[in-house]
């Protein structure tokens, strides 16, 4: 995960065989969605930036089979499954909410 800026620079074929979309699509998606009150925190606990969370949710729906198993993409991303489950679920919520914008 800590390597997507790198290979999305130099290396556009292994970002785009990860997360299945070409890094410019994936950086305009990325300028559209960062206003979203949903990553928005009051918490004390803050969130994964919106990068790492577009990419978890992206990695996560364009898989299928035991790829796209949370435990799967928690080895991946080097977070804990409930972390995984919460970047989908923010980016799902947030696409569903600006359905008419996408």
């Amino acid at each position: 995960l800590h390597l997507l800026e790198h290979a999305a620079e130099h290396h556009p074929a292994q970002f785009h065989q990860k997360l299945h979309i070409n890094p410019l699509i994936f950086d305009n998606i990325l300028d559209q969605i960062s206003n979203h009150t949903i990553f928005q925190n009051q918490s004390n606990n803050k969130q994964l930036p919106i990068i790492i969370q577009l990419a978890i949710f992206l990695f996560h729906v364009g898989h299928y089979g035991n790829a796209c198993m949370p435990e799967d993409i928690m080895q991946w991303a080097g977070l804990s499954v409930g972390m995984v489950m919460n970047c989908t679920h923010h980016v799902m919520a947030m696409i569903l909410d600006q359905h008419n914008e996408f």
